[in-house]
């Protein structure tokens, strides 16, 4: 038989951690502070033509962004089910900011609408606009599965 010498130790590899860094606190108070002044502004707004045109806007960027976390999302998690009340079981980061932005948004329309006179019920029609698209992603991605 033939005897080979021992083999030799293996050096140390570095391998990239599973987890994203977070997002830095700095971001999520500057998300706070930019979105509790957009809300004062928008109270302080003239006339009904305003708000209105401020909801619209702050809708559309709330929708955009929340589509945006949610196909983020959809990608990160490739063939694994997304479940409906926990979440991904592949979560890159701790706090997401497009969707922590999205959520912003969408407070500042619904607010901005909300002081419009006559107009509550577009409150709810705003956050059904703003849940329904990632909920349709989520599914067409759970049903590809």
């Amino acid at each position: 038989m033939v005897s080979h010498p021992p083999l030799e130790p293996m050096r140390p590899v570095s391998v990239a951690p599973d987890q994203w860094q977070s997002v830095p606190a700095w971001k999520t108070l500057l998300v706070l502070a930019v979105s509790a002044s957009a809300a004062a502004s928008t109270l302080a707004l003239p006339n009904t033509a305003a708000r209105v045109t401020v909801a619209a806007v702050a809708v559309i960027v709330a929708v955009v962004l929340a589509v945006a976390s949610t196909r983020r999302t959809v990608r990160e998690s490739g063939d694994q089910r997304i479940f409906w009340l926990r979440g991904p079981a592949v979560r890159r980061r701790d706090v997401d900011l497009l969707q922590s932005c999205s959520g912003s948004a969408l407070f500042v329309g619904a607010l901005a609408l909300n002081a419009v006179p006559g107009w509550y019920w577009w409150v709810t029609a705003t956050v059904v606009v703003w849940v329904l698209p990632p909920l349709v992603l989520q599914a067409r991605h759970n049903r590809r599965i």
